[in-house]
């Protein structure tokens, strides 16, 4: 959001006419005349006039370029953060009101261009230091003047302002400027000085018009990019003595609310810890019964995750399913000392050994006696021989410990 915006409020264009100045070699306040006229891309804007005062009482003064001084520096290879260290070094030792510091990206040299304004001594002198101060070179932006710029994004004019004429042009995001003098008395020569394109056309601001585009270029700028642009010292605004005492309201009230807040907290944890007390023994008798819940409780995890891994069918009936699967028809079973002898009928008594021969449970598998042949059937009988059981065994040793270790912790604890 720029100024302009506000400033389309009638009683705020007043106060800030009242409020703002300008300064070249003397006080000059703007005028502002009843009649339309300057048109541009976006609207719109009234004209305005100087009116050359002999004092100001305005807090907002635009300087002219006679009164401060530009220098660039470039730093090669630098991170912002490094960047703003450096900077704030600088400005520790400068003085906030009559020095200004800019940051520009220079991908030429992966860094940055620092651009340093400095008023003059007399300037500062002259105005004093409660007031903010803007170079009126900082206000010829991109944004302020986006309807004179070419293809190049670069903008050229000669502005004959109340303190001589001043040649100014932006490019590559940077503003260079300079009076009618010396070895540049001319715009063509500040052209070729400043390293412009050719294809740049000149314009030319009027002293009677600059007042109008000196303004229009103010109220055209980004509130949030502003205060880059205005040199000002707080201590000179603000004394530290009257902050103080506005220190202690402020220090009072959380005093209050801190004392406040802690007795009711203190309040409530009497209470809670009183109605604990007489409520002691039933707590107690409480905590102990789910004590003892979460010991049953992991009994019986522990149970389930044992029974879990022992297996619900006898190993026996578990061989048989396998050889019927495997094709088997079986005629008779008998078991005896240890040894399971099946008979029965499949299409292929090798193919049965060999499978039931794999299988886990199984120590050894053979036929006893000869295989028969008949119709398409072999009768033939196995004999096998299975692992014995010893899982079970350790597994309730396990339980059994377990619930000793129980029952100790129980005593214990009581």
């Amino acid at each position: 959001m720029n100024l302009a915006l506000l400033l389309k409020q009638p009683l705020l264009k007043k106060y800030l006419l009242k409020q703002l100045a300008y300064y070249a070699n003397g006080w000059f306040v703007f005028d502002a005349k009843k009649t339309a006229g300057i048109e541009s891309k976006q609207n719109t804007i009234d004209e305005y006039s100087f009116n050359a005062v002999e004092t100001s009482n305005a807090k907002v003064i635009i300087v002219a370029k006679a009164h401060y001084s530009q220098s660039w520096q470039s730093y090669t290879s630098v991170s912002k953060k490094e960047l703003q260290q450096i900077l704030i070094l600088h400005k520790n030792s400068e003085n906030s009101a009559a020095t200004i510091f800019q940051v520009v990206n220079n991908n030429a040299i992966d860094g940055y261009d620092v651009k340093k304004i400095t008023f003059d001594a007399e300037l500062l002198k002259a105005l004093g230091n409660q007031r903010l101060l803007i170079p009126e070179t900082e206000l010829f932006g991109m944004q302020e003047q986006q309807g004179y710029f070419n293809a190049n994004l670069a903008w050229l004019s000669s502005l004959d302002t109340p303190a001589g004429t001043l040649f100014a042009s932006f490019f590559a995001d940077k503003c260079v400027s300079s009076y009618a003098k010396g070895l540049v008395t001319n715009i063509e020569t500040f052209r070729l000085s400043s390293g412009l394109p050719l294809d740049i056309t000149p314009t030319n601001i009027n002293k009677q018009s600059y007042a109008s585009f000196l303004f229009n270029c103010f109220a055209q700028q980004k509130i949030d990019r502003l205060y880059r642009k205005v040199a000002f010292s707080p201590k000179a605004w603000f004394k530290a003595s009257d902050l103080h005492l506005l220190y202690w309201a402020p220090l009072l009230t959380a005093s209050v609310f801190y004392l406040l807040t802690n007795s009711y907290l203190w309040l409530q944890s009497y209470n809670i810890e009183s109605n604990l007390a007489e409520m002691g023994s039933e707590v107690s008798e409480l905590l102990n019964n789910k004590y003892q819940q979460d010991q049953q409780s992991q009994m019986l995890n522990l149970l389930n995750n044992e029974f879990s891994k022992t297996t619900t069918v006898h190993r026996h009936w578990s061989l048989v399913y396998q050889l019927v699967e495997s094709g088997m028809v079986i005629d008779r079973l008998n078991f005896s000392e240890g040894v399971l002898s099946i008979r029965g009928k499949a299409e292929n008594a090798s193919k049965v050994l060999t499978e039931i021969a794999k299988t886990p449970n199984v120590t050894s598998a053979s036929f006893k006696g000869s295989v028969l042949k008949s119709r398409g059937k072999e009768s033939f009988t196995l004999e096998l021989v299975s692992k014995k059981i010893t899982v079970l065994a350790s597994e309730v040793a396990k339980i059994d410990n377990t619930e000793l270790e129980v029952e100790t912790k129980e005593k214990a604890k009581q």
